[in-house]
């Protein structure tokens, strides 16, 4: 992967098509993630839509109910942390209220890094408009939360334990992958 550049109203980069593969793969895997537990949230009978907000309240309250489950997945609690630690009630109401919203934003971002994607397949160059730049950086932020999350990086210093690993133990792998979003995602910042 060449570093972004700033070409015009465009962000210009180029992957090996390994590495189109491999981010291709990365970002389908924190779809299905936050897909596969979307659908457990929702997964309440559809009703016909209403004129009446009473009617309406009242499917919502029991749809999304007042103690919404905290994921049991830890990439999933990494990324929708509880707002409040020390206020389970007021953690609850957060999560309540925000992380449909949230999930759906997180999904809409990977949607555009994979339509990106797609357009450099064959060895073309990457071109990310200016106002898709937000969810790209948003989509490597969740992609890195979510290696740091499993290869239990807390701080600086998990990290370079990580980097004095040995090339054949599998660890070595992802911390690679891990430096080369952090390399995406530092050269996307700097070329806005």
């Amino acid at each position: 992967m060449k570093r972004f550049e700033r070409k015009g109203k465009k962000l210009v980069t180029s992957f090996e098509p390994e590495e189109v593969q491999l981010l291709h793969s990365l970002v389908l895997q924190l779809v299905e993630l936050l897909d596969e537990h979307g659908r457990r949230d929702e997964a309440a009978p559809a009703q016909a839509p209403t004129d009446d907000p009473f009617a309406f309240w009242e499917r919502d309250l029991q749809e999304h109910p007042d103690q919404p489950e905290v994921p049991e997945d830890p990439v999933l609690q990494r990324l929708f942390p509880d707002a409040y630690p020390h206020d389970p009630r007021a953690s609850s109401d957060f999560r309540r209220f925000t992380e449909r919203d949230a999930r759906a934003a997180k999904l809409a971002a990977a949607q555009v890094v994979l339509e990106g994607l797609e357009s450099c397949r064959n060895g073309r160059d990457l071109k990310v408009p200016l106002d898709h730049a937000d969810a790209w950086l948003k989509t490597l932020t969740n992609l890195r939360l979510s290696l740091a999350t499993r290869l239990q990086i807390t701080d600086a210093e998990s990290a370079e334990l990580l980097a004095a690993l040995p090339e054949d133990d599998p660890r070595a792998f992802l911390y690679g992958v891990y430096e080369w979003l952090a390399f995406a995602q530092e050269t996307l910042v700097q070329s806005l």
